[in-house]
């Protein structure tokens, strides 16, 4: 009896567990829980909180490679990434170096001092030249570094720290970075690691590195033969024969001459000079309803066959989507309009007649500065005189000597000056106009120059009314003022919402039927493409200010037109001028935009 009732026992308590199990099964099954529910995927997340935890503390580029081991069966066939890392000497700015950057974006490692490492390294003290068949391997396994230092502190740099056995060069290649543009094997972190990535075939990710960058795109087109070329070598011997080729390029040129950006933008005056002769513009039309007029240089017709920096319509919507989606702050725009003066001023206390070449093509291009109507013109004003690139060359020319100086009359000069009499010149910065000062001291011409900030209303009328000389009181009379007026690549230095009051100004002083000289950059010009992030003014438009504090602006056909006929000018010429700027011992061509126009003060 006894045993029969603990056998019932036994069959409720089994049969109640049942029950309950088959209550769980019913719960989990309506819930959808039961078709959703992996043990292996509880145990792969826990596996990857203990995989984070872990990693908590390191570095962000060990953090992401981490996070791509466990992001799941798709990433299988995706292709891996090269490790790339690098030591840092903190010989440089932080916040403009490149491999800096990258760290930050969490795409190279930064190393210790003291920590080995065993893939390629890119150091100059290396003494051999990367090779693909042997280092692509190398490579793979265990990926490559970069030593960032200053390349003028190379000597005092402690290389012989670094731990590493595989140390490369690579060959030569131009640098695009705004630091040492145009200079050869002088390249940035990005740019070494990008050329080694590319040469060992990995071109997807030497891309992705460079994109980083607003000029990024600027090193592979700069460098597009000569990537290829070592590309397709197989051995450091071939790459070695390949970069001979490319050095006889360069030493057919003397060698010794290096040129930084200002010299190789410096050489269109030349060009200018040397092609106006060919040019296509008619210096005679007066017609500027429908025609659009181009001055070409004699190689134009096959510019975009050649290998130049020549951006195509794509890159230069990314460029500029770039500049725009880091536009300077609003504090820091006033602040740069409020000292432009100031900027200036420094800028030619660190230059002073340095930086600017004479401009001899002015009166090529200009036969208004010879004749105005078959008559001789009674006065000249230079806005933005600057230390005289445009006035002296000017002067020279109308007496014809040279700038060793003879000594003339000042009774003959006003006859070997085309009959003028008046020649006046104005800038907003006294430094300037001191250094003017000095260089017209060397020839027997009059000039009246005087510091005057054009974007104030009324501002070069008065200043030219209130000079000491008699016969600049005729400016009181509305019926006498200025012949000729030159704006040169003075518009594009100012404050977009000023630009008015200054053509206002200019139209003010000029006397009925005078003339305004007037050129400056167009839109898209090579200039405007080199701008990186955090150059631009507004989005809507391209303003942007330099390095120094300057402002550059670049114009369309269309407003510089509305400017013109709203101060009251009347246009007779505006046309476009391109130009080809090629530096051959640097393999380099950049394409320049410009825009000339001649208006008139209509008589009325």
């Amino acid at each position: 009896m006894h045993g029969q009732c603990c056998a019932l026992v036994y069959l409720v308590i089994l049969t109640s567990n049942v029950i309950r199990l088959f209550i769980c099964f019913c719960w989990f099954k309506n819930a959808e829980v039961y078709q959703q529910y992996d043990f292996n995927l509880v145990y792969f997340q826990f596996s990857d909180m203990k995989t984070k935890r872990k990693h908590l503390s390191s570095s962000k580029y060990e953090r992401g490679m981490a996070e791509t081991h466990v992001c799941g069966s798709n990433l299988n066939n995706a292709p891996r990434k090269i490790l790339t890392a690098m030591w840092d000497f903190e010989q440089c700015d932080p916040k403009r170096c490149s491999g800096r950057k990258l760290v930050r974006l969490g795409m190279t490692k930064l190393l210790r001092l003291n920590e080995s490492f065993g893939g390629i390294v890119l150091t100059p003290t290396a003494t051999c030249v990367l090779s693909p068949d042997t280092d692509r391997q190398l490579m793979h396994s265990g990926g490559i570094a970069v030593v960032d230092c200053s390349w003028a502190q190379l000597e005092q740099t402690g290389f012989k720290k670094l731990k590493f056995h595989h140390g490369r060069l690579l060959p030569l290649l131009i640098a695009s970075n705004p630091v040492k543009y145009g200079k050869p094997f002088q390249l940035s972190c990005v740019e070494a690691l990008a050329a080694s990535l590319y040469i060992l075939g990995e071109h997807n990710q030497a891309t992705e590195f460079l994109n980083k960058f607003s000029w990024g795109h600027q090193f592979l087109t700069l460098n597009k033969q000569r990537l290829q070329s070592y590309a397709k070598c197989s051995t450091s011997k071939e790459i070695l024969c390949c970069q001979d080729r490319f050095l006889e390029q360069i030493t057919r040129v003397d060698s010794s001459n290096t040129e930084s950006y200002a010299d190789i933008y410096a050489e269109l005056d030349n060009q200018i000079l040397a092609d106006s002769s060919s040019s296509q513009c008619s210096s005679s039309s007066e017609d500027f309803t429908e025609q659009r007029t181009e001055t070409h240089s004699p190689t134009d017709s096959n510019f975009g066959q050649q290998d130049s920096t020549v951006i195509e319509g794509e890159e230069i919507n990314k460029v500029i989507t770039k500049q725009i989606d880091t536009l300077v702050s609003s504090f820091e725009r006033t602040k740069l309009f409020t000292e432009c003066g100031k900027n200036w001023d420094r800028f030619y206390k660190r230059n002073g007649v340095r930086f600017f070449k004479d401009r001899h093509w002015t009166t090529h291009e200009f036969t208004e500065l010879s004749s105005l109507h078959n008559r001789t013109p009674r006065s000249l004003l230079e806005v933005g005189c600057g230390v005289g690139n445009f006035l002296i060359p000017l002067i020279e020319s109308m007496l014809s000597i040279s700038k060793a100086g003879i000594d003339i009359a000042e009774e003959s000069c006003v006859s070997k000056t085309n009959g003028i009499s008046r020649i006046y010149a104005c800038d907003i910065s006294q430094r300037a106009v001191d250094i003017l000062d000095e260089r017209l001291k060397e020839f027997p011409v009059k000039c009246n120059a005087f510091v005057c900030d054009v974007t104030k209303t009324y501002s070069l009328k008065a200043a030219l009314s209130s000079l000491n000389s008699v016969s600049d009181q005729e400016f009181n009379n509305a019926e006498h003022g200025v012949d000729l007026v030159t704006l040169i690549f003075v518009l594009s230095a100012l404050n977009p919402q000023e630009m008015f009051t200054c053509l206002c100004n200019v139209a003010s002083v000029l006397s009925p039927g005078g003339r305004l000289l007037f050129r400056d950059y167009g839109q898209y010009d090579h200039a405007q493409l080199r701008f990186g992030r955090g150059s631009r003014l507004f989005a809507d438009r391209p303003s942007y200010v330099r390095q120094d504090g300057t402002l550059s602006y670049f114009f369309t056909k269309d407003e510089l037109a509305n400017l013109f006929s709203n101060a009251g000018l009347s246009v007779h010429r505006l046309h476009f001028v391109h130009k080809e700027t090629r530096n051959v011992a640097k393999d380099l061509c950049v394409q320049r935009v410009f825009l000339q126009a001649v208006c008139e003060k209509p008589a009325s």
